[in-house]
């Protein structure tokens, strides 16, 4: 069975399963502390991106539509999800949270060059066996901007760990590919692209965050909370490796004087020009 197979059957199950079932039903409450976490990985969208509302916009990995539904929830009107099953997207559909949807596989996506504006994949090239053939898929479809966020490889930038590395599986099969800001701009550097923008940040999970709110004195509210400010504080004094890795990536489509006003805009972001390699006279490398 291969790893297309695996998450095929698992998100084709996915309903049949009480515990799976629960989550999904706590999944789109505003109030949560759930909710409040994915906020914060959607950070990129909704500091960088949140003008762009009226462009059109793709999910990949999006196995229940949820990645689409905050961007229609911000106000961003076109939006299509998208999986390598779309049993549970038919339902998120039918509940009336995302407007379309369609199977794809991220690695072999059937969409033209150039298809969408923006095209996001938020905690899915993880999951993949081969993660780089979907990013450059991505970049192949989208016409300005490439979003990923993905957990940050702890071998990889400062501080990084120094024991030996060793491998990660999650329950439903993968091995779970990790990333960094180092990793990000080699990629745009690869594809001489326009640039690259990337942002550290920490997580914490507390079992039962889904149901829980964020209100004070809520036991997982504040535990979650107090233990992402604990740890925000070493990131900032690098005391510790980042949770997870934000990252957009804008094509030459993108006008130079965009990108530098958007990191103007944006002084928290690490902003970087990719677009100097002197053999290729300015034009990307693909």
């Amino acid at each position: 069975m291969t790893m297309n197979n695996i998450h095929e059957k698992h998100w084709s199950e996915f309903m049949a399963d009480a515990h799976h079932k629960s989550l999904y039903e706590s999944w789109w409450t505003s109030g949560s502390v759930g909710f409040w976490r994915q906020t914060r990985l959607m950070a990129v969208v909704n500091e960088l991106l949140i003008g762009f509302r009226n462009h059109s916009w793709l999910t990949i990995g999006d196995g229940a539509g949820y990645d689409a539904w905050r961007l229609k929830l911000a106000g961003f009107g076109n939006v299509l999800a998208t999986d390598l099953d779309d049993a549970v997207l038919a339902r998120s559909k039918e509940s009336g949270f995302i407007d379309k949807f369609q199977v794809e596989n991220a690695e072999r996506l059937s969409f033209p060059d150039n298809s969408f504006d923006f095209v996001l994949c938020k905690e899915a090239l993880h999951h993949m066996s081969r993660p780089y053939a979907a990013i450059y898929e991505m970049f192949r479809v989208a016409r300005y901007c490439v979003i990923v966020i993905e957990p940050q490889d702890p071998w990889v930038d400062f501080p990084c760990a120094i024991d030996e590395t060793r491998p990660m599986y999650e329950s439903v099969g993968n091995y779970v590919y990790q990333f960094s800001t180092r990793e990000l701009e080699k990629i745009a550097y690869g594809l001489n692209i326009r640039g690259v923008a990337s942002k550290k940040m920490m997580d914490a999970y507390i079992p039962g965050c889904e149901t829980a709110v964020c209100v004070d004195g809520d036991p997982i509210w504040e535990q979650t909370r107090s233990k992402v400010d604990d740890l925000s504080h070493k990131l900032q004094t690098g005391a510790t490796t980042a949770s997870y890795i934000q990252g957009a990536f804008f094509k030459h489509t993108v006008a130079p004087e965009l990108f530098d006003m958007l990191k103007q805009q944006n002084p928290t972001w690490r902003f970087l020009r990719t677009d100097g390699n002197p053999y290729l006279d300015g034009k990307p490398a693909f």
